[in-house]
């Protein structure tokens, strides 16, 4: 047995959470998580592994192997040990795998002759991300209770620093993007259809006001689009335009990704945090899916709607803001009302100007302008055809479009790709299963249109709802409310029968 135990000191947590906090590539925030955990609890496999909640599936992050050779795979650690860890959202610790009635007779443990072993659960925005995984072969031992409340801490800064690496590296993507536009204020919505027309007549009447917005629309319509054109169309238009994507952040976390937080005010807060609302200092904050904003949080939204001001978590200081507030849903909020889920005083309180975005069946003649836009950003400097065929178009204006422009903007992405020659032509159009999808809409209702093609490439995946929904061009979310949807209903009619 080791006859001692080596722990994570304050010290080396706040030394190693200050370091990782100003990392940015994701590569070398997850290198130094390993190295961090690794070194000092002498492991001989480390590894910090991503659960994809889709398709139930880990992926090896990044691995790090105190022996000789390359670093170990999934194949070489418990599989049975982490599984534990992510479905329970808790923390697994093994003095001894092969001895502990809980492993021992798992095929992994006798396999690998794991001894002492530590699965510490990354907890997200979206619940358990993945898992820092720490084993030994030879050490019995080596991991005790003790170790479990430094590594909790230290995944839990991990995980924050995993999240801002994501999200510098997607604001460096877009900055990439928006410099190879043309010089000057680049104009995000294409089109010149009538649905169009009355969209733009209503951004410029709102956008020079300082009243907040509500914006409604399908998923996929490009929401953030329309509340990007509305900052860029008033006076803040050189101030910050701040975008939050409420749907994926935790109720424990929820108020200080909005207000920010002082160093200590919980587990994890290692440094002062300025809030989005502060970022935002003069310009616009948007909140996309604002109908996903906890409950217990939705009072202290409401109170900065009514007097900009705001508290930071961990203070005692009342602050002010000069921010324009942006909201979007795709919720029917009424019902979200009526079923608990919402405050109707918030609800007034945003639905002073709403904005309705179409979908992309109410303006099928912007496609050709769409996939001109599309072809611009996607073809880049990598080869790919620049120009589309009149039958590969033909195609796409007869396509139903339930993920609306997502849904277009990923199907000329993957056309490009998978092009053969100078130009996107009719048979590259969707995935080679899908070509022979044909609604004939003429006969059908949107409804029934939309319906009777889910099912279809359903079907043609084989009942894989996370492949159709990638073939779809919509959220595997999407594609799981509206089966549900068509369910319930089903159900009902042969209630009623």
């Amino acid at each position: 047995m080791s006859q001692s135990t080596y722990l994570l000191t304050s010290e080396q947590i706040l030394d190693v959470g200050q370091k990782l906090l100003e990392l940015r590539p994701v590569e070398e925030v997850l290198n130094s998580v390993l190295e961090a955990a690794a070194t000092t609890m002498r492991a001989e496999t480390a590894m910090i592994l991503l659960h994809d909640k889709a398709s139930d599936s880990l992926t090896v992050a990044a691995s790090r192997h105190a022996g000789a050779g390359e670093a170990r795979t999934l194949d070489q650690i418990s599989r049975s040990l982490i599984d534990e860890c992510i479905r329970d959202a808790r923390p697994v610790l093994t003095e001894s795998a092969v001895e502990d009635p809980r492993f021992s007779g798992k095929q992994s443990v006798i396999l690998q002759h794991i001894q002492a072993a530590v699965i510490i659960p990354l907890r997200g925005k979206a619940g358990v991300e993945g898992a820092i995984y720490l084993d030994s072969r030879s050490d019995r031992g080596l991991f005790r209770n003790e170790n479990l409340e430094p590594m909790a801490t230290l995944a839990a800064i991990s995980t924050l620093a995993i999240e801002n690496a994501r999200q510098y590296e997607s604001a460096q993507r877009q900055i990439d993007y928006l410099k190879s536009e043309k010089q000057g204020r680049p104009y995000l919505l294409v089109g010149s259809s009538p649905a169009m027309k009355e969209l733009n007549a209503m951004i410029n009447r709102i956008a020079p006001t300082d009243l907040p917005v509500i914006i409604t629309g399908e998923s996929g319509t490009g929401k953030e689009l329309v509340a990007r054109e509305i900052h860029n169309g008033s006076s803040r238009k050189d101030k910050p335009f701040i975008s939050l994507y409420c749907g994926n952040i935790s109720p424990e976390l929820f108020e200080s990704e909005l207000f920010g937080h002082k160093r200590g005010s919980f587990t994890g807060a290692v440094n002062d945090k300025e809030g989005l609302v502060a970022a935002a200092e003069g310009g616009s904050l948007f909140l996309d899916e604002v109908g996903d904003i906890p409950t217990k949080h939705q009072a202290k939204l409401l109170r900065f709607l009514q007097d900009s001001q705001y508290r930071i978590v961990g203070d005692t200081v009342i602050r002010s803001a000069n921010v324009r507030i942006i909201t979007a849903t795709n919720k029917n909020l009424e019902k979200e009302i009526e079923a608990g889920n919402f405050r109707e005083d918030l609800f007034y309180r945003l639905y002073i100007l709403p904005v309705i975005v179409p979908p992309l069946r109410d303006r099928l003649s912007d496609i050709p302008f769409l996939v001109k836009h599309f072809l611009k950003k996607h073809v880049g400097a990598d080869g790919l055809p620049s120009g589309i065929s009149a039958e590969a178009l033909r195609r796409l204006m007869n396509h139903t479009w339930p993920g609306n422009v997502r849904e277009l903007e990923n199907t000329i992405a993957r056309a490009a790709v998978v092009a053969s020659g100078a130009r996107i032509e009719a048979g590259d159009i969707l995935h080679q299963q899908l070509k022979a999808v044909n609604i004939h809409m003429k006969d059908l209702s949107w409804k029934a249109a939309e319906r009777a093609h889910i099912l279809k490439v359903l079907s043609l995946c084989e009942g894989n709802k996370t492949q159709a929904a990638k073939e779809l061009g919509v959220s595997r979310r999407y594609l799981h409310y509206r089966l549900k949807e068509w369910e319930e209903a089903t159900n009902q009619k042969e209630d009623d029968a």
